[in-house]
């Protein structure tokens, strides 16, 4: 018998992150054959002392004295809990475990409190998010070469490209442009598309844009700003929203603003100090020495204390242009770059402008208790990030598809629930891979990745190929149904192959798709509609021995995903008879999958 009970998602009422001024109680169980003495719950906020609060007897049954202590908070932040217990067996601190039970530690549970729930569209989990690497989607008509770019045929095969000083330079571009998305708006529909992210769209000199070469311009070769105007307006007429990729922590040093390369006639900051420019960078020995992101001399960092500010997220600034041209929001560059204040800024601009503007973060891990530069981030406090990307839950899939590992699914699930807001729930962008990682069909079909440098190109055998479509279809059926919106990288749906970057970045597969993916993925986006994805409960019903299930409800709906990545047959029974989303067949009271099977139920 444990000792000890206590899981926030079962014994805080109510469970996860809470609203501000709303009542909390928080239950603990201790076993009676302890001879319980006292209880205290303990808390503290960030960078302030522990405050103890006597938990009272709620009553005693034959195995456990069940306390309880209510509390409501009066601010936002970050809130640090554990609990401690006085027994004639000892004196105990209880903190979390890794699946947020309680265990004997020094382990403190969060509990994050927040001003105000999201008012991001709330449509946006009814469909599926389709992220767009411009260059490489779709070409549709002419397309004119910049100085410096160079296009290239849509067959050619991607490859690392280098300066003469041996720096990634990313000159290479196959032309796609929003003429070629507008061209595809019906296909994308097809998949149930309710929101297209785009790659940076600002001009720049390379194929990614990602090295800003001017935030005032679209870049001239995806169409310029009349033809993304267009593509926005188009995509509206189907129901589609468009989000654009910001990128604020840093420039291309071949800018307008840093100017190295001396291509544009204002003057940069690297080429005078008398720049209007120079306080938008840390210069340390100038003008060759400079801050720069991780080290890459090509992307010199921005100074947010300087005109930089004001000149993304002030008046008539970056963020007020592009959404008045129609996007929905904007996905934030490494925004854990970004200060708390510059962050507000920029959610606030663009919420004033669209106050169901939806503003999604990278940011690679737990986002809930992030810290950067010594600075804890209130994402998540309110009326700043709606969303966030979801590597977690990526790196929970993947692994428990490709290995078995439920454990880990289980603690970055118990992690979301717990820790981020509901409507943050209800729009993370939920991911296999992305622009910066291999692609999960690779991931999945390499039978030994151990012995394969995923830094370089790699090829799939036949039998990895037909092995890792098999596995794809069952990650991307988790990632379709867990919390969240499902975001599709471009290609991912036709098998698209490539380690990490660049061999991710390949040209779309136009006509050479996997057509039986391509069906696979339709399907999903059919069951997507289904009112269970729009903000319903999340609850793990079985996790252990390789099998994981769980259960998404919503106004008496009900949708039951049950996997099987055991080497044995997994037997169970259900309490109501349901329905099988695939074979549309009933399915009784006695369930049995075979290995490396699924089943979807709904009522």
């Amino acid at each position: 018998m444990r000792e000890f009970v206590y899981n926030p998602l079962n014994n805080k009422i109510p469970s996860g992150a809470n609203k501000k001024g709303e009542k909390i109680t928080y239950n603990l169980k201790v076993s009676k054959f302890l001879g319980f003495e006292k209880a205290y719950f303990v808390i503290h906020k960030d960078g302030e002392e522990d405050k103890f609060f006597e938990m009272q007897t709620e009553l005693v049954d034959e195995r456990y004295v069940n306390l309880k202590y209510s509390h409501s908070f009066s601010s936002i932040g970050h809130f640090w809990y554990h609990f401690e217990v006085q027994t004639e067996a000892g004196y105990f601190k209880l903190g979390k475990s890794k699946t947020f039970d309680c265990e004997i530690s020094d382990s403190n549970y969060l509990q994050l409190i927040f001003s105000k729930d999201s008012e991001a569209y709330k449509t946006l989990g009814q469909g599926v998010i389709y992220h767009i690497f411009v260059d490489r989607f779709n070409k549709k008509g002419s397309v004119k070469e910049r100085e410096g770019l160079h296009l290239v045929d849509w067959s050619k095969e991607v490859e690392k490209e280098y300066d003469e000083n041996g720096e990634r330079c990313n000159l290479n571009c196959y032309g796609g442009n929003f003429s070629g998305i507008i061209d595809k708006l019906d296909y994308l529909s097809s998949l149930n598309v309710s929101t297209i992210y785009l790659s940076p769209i600002f001009e720049a000199n390379s194929s990614h844009k990602y090295d800003v070469a001017n935030y005032l311009k679209v870049e001239s070769m995806f169409g310029g700003e009349k033809k993304f105007r267009e593509l926005i307006d188009k995509a509206k007429e189907r129901n589609i929203k468009i989000i654009i990729d910001g990128v604020f922590n840093h420039t291309g040093s071949d800018s307008v603003y840093f100017n190295k390369k001396g291509r544009y006639s204002k003057l940069g900051a690297y080429q005078s100090k008398k720049s209007p420019y120079f306080s938008w960078y840390d210069f340390y020995n100038y003008p060759e020495e400079y801050s720069c992101w991780w080290g890459i001399k090509t992307l010199p960092q921005t100074r947010e204390e300087s005109s930089f500010f004001d000149f993304i997220a002030g008046e008539k600034g970056v963020i007020e242009k592009y959404m008045a041209m129609g996007i929905a929001g904007f996905r934030l560059d490494v925004v854990d770059e970004l200060s708390n204040k510059f962050l507000n800024a920029i959610c606030q601009r663009a919420k004033k402008i669209n106050p169901k503007a939806f503003i999604v973060g990278e940011v690679w891990e737990d986002a809930s208790l992030k810290i950067s530069y010594n600075e804890r981030k209130n994402y998540f406090l309110g009326g700043n990030l709606d969303s966030v990307t979801n590597y977690p839950m990526k790196k929970a899939i993947l692994n428990f598809v490709k290995y078995g590992n439920v454990e880990t699914f289980v603690e970055v699930a118990s992690m979301i629930l717990e820790q981020y807001p509901k409507q943050v729930q209800n729009n993370l962008m939920t991911i296999l891979d992305t622009h910066d990682t291999m692609r999960a069909l690779t991931y999945l079909g390499i039978k030994e990745l151990k012995n394969v440098n995923t830094n370089e190109k790699y090829q799939l055998s036949d039998d990895e190929l037909k092995a890792g479509v098999e596995l794809l279809k069952i990650a991307s059926l988790i990632q379709y149904t867990v919390m969240g919106i499902p975001t599709v990288f471009y290609g991912d749906e036709v098998g698209i192959e490539g380690t990490k970057d660049p061999y991710c970045r390949k040209p779309y597969l136009w006509g050479k798709e996997n057509k039986e993916l391509l069906e696979w993925y339709r399907n999903l986006g059919k069951l997507r509609k289904n009112e269970v994805f729009n903000g319903g409960s999340f609850e793990i019903l079985y996790a252990k021995d390789g099998v994981l299930a769980y259960k998404r409800e919503r106004k008496g709906k009900e949708v039951i995903v049950m996997v099987n990545r055991s080497n044995e047959e997994f037997e169970c029974s259900l309490d109501k008879p349901m329905i099988d989303y695939f074979t549309k067949s009933k399915v009784g009271d006695y369930i049995n999958i075979e290995p490396n099977k699924f089943l979807v139920l709904l009522n």
